[in-house]
């Protein structure tokens, strides 16, 4: 006679296991067909992150490719990927007004990925960018020390943090530019020859002045 222990292993398990596969297929099929997606604008989307030169067509393709991943499934990647090309837009647009509105699309793609990745600092120091560039120098302000809060050391952007910082420098309070004189003192003693090389390109050796310790060896180093 079958024991009730032996009618529940003999319908419980195989059951048990149908659900965890129409489970794993619900979960997986989409986000596999959502990374799927991605994959004819990523080399594209290195190369805005490295600071290349991008076609407008290669920009449409990175786009497209994250407007039909998330059509699929919404995951962080491609709005914080769509906030990388908008923002490549805003920096280039030679025309102000496309800069102002690539800016706030930079702004509103990213911030919906952070909603769903809050530890992103590359994103929140890309909204802190775009804040800034609309004139909006307060929530600039309040992103940029998020985007340290989240990772203090992060050298892709350590050296562009400090020149953000400069810029918003007014706005600051005294722990604000404490901050500020942190990320310069580790942006030296992580690469200093290119730190100096970006100040002297980018006028900034009065600002390395103010905020080097007096006498110090950064000081010298940077404005001498």
């Amino acid at each position: 006679m079958t024991s009730i222990k032996d009618k529940f292993n003999r319908w419980f398990i195989p059951g048990f296991m149908l659900v965890s596969s129409i489970t794993l297929i619900v979960i997986g099929v989409p986000r596999f067909l959502h990374e799927l997606m991605l994959v004819p604008g990523t080399p594209i989307l290195h190369r805005v992150n490295a600071g290349e030169t991008v076609s407008e067509q290669d920009l449409e393709v990175l786009e497209n490719s994250r407007l039909d991943a998330l059509g699929i499934i919404e995951l962080p990647d491609a709005y914080l990927d769509l906030g990388s090309s908008y923002l490549y837009r805003a920096r280039s647009a030679a025309d102000p007004e496309e800069a102002q509105k690539y800016a706030a699309l930079t702004i509103e793609v990213s911030e919906k990925g952070l909603k769903m990745a809050p530890l992103n600092t590359f994103a929140w120091f890309r909204v802190a960018t775009a804040n800034v560039m609309l004139g909006n120098f307060p929530e600039g302000l309040n992103t940029w020390r998020t985007s340290i809060a989240t990772a203090r050391f992060e050298p892709f952007i350590l050296i562009q943090r400090v020149h953000l910082g400069v810029i918003l420098y007014q706005d600051m309070t005294d722990e604000d530019v404490d901050l500020l004189k942190d990320q310069l003192g580790m942006a030296y003693r992580w690469d200093r020859q290119k730190l100096r090389q970006y100040v002297r390109d980018n006028d900034l050796i009065l600002w390395m002045a103010i905020l080097s310790e007096p006498d110090s060896e950064m000081k010298e180093y940077l404005v001498g």
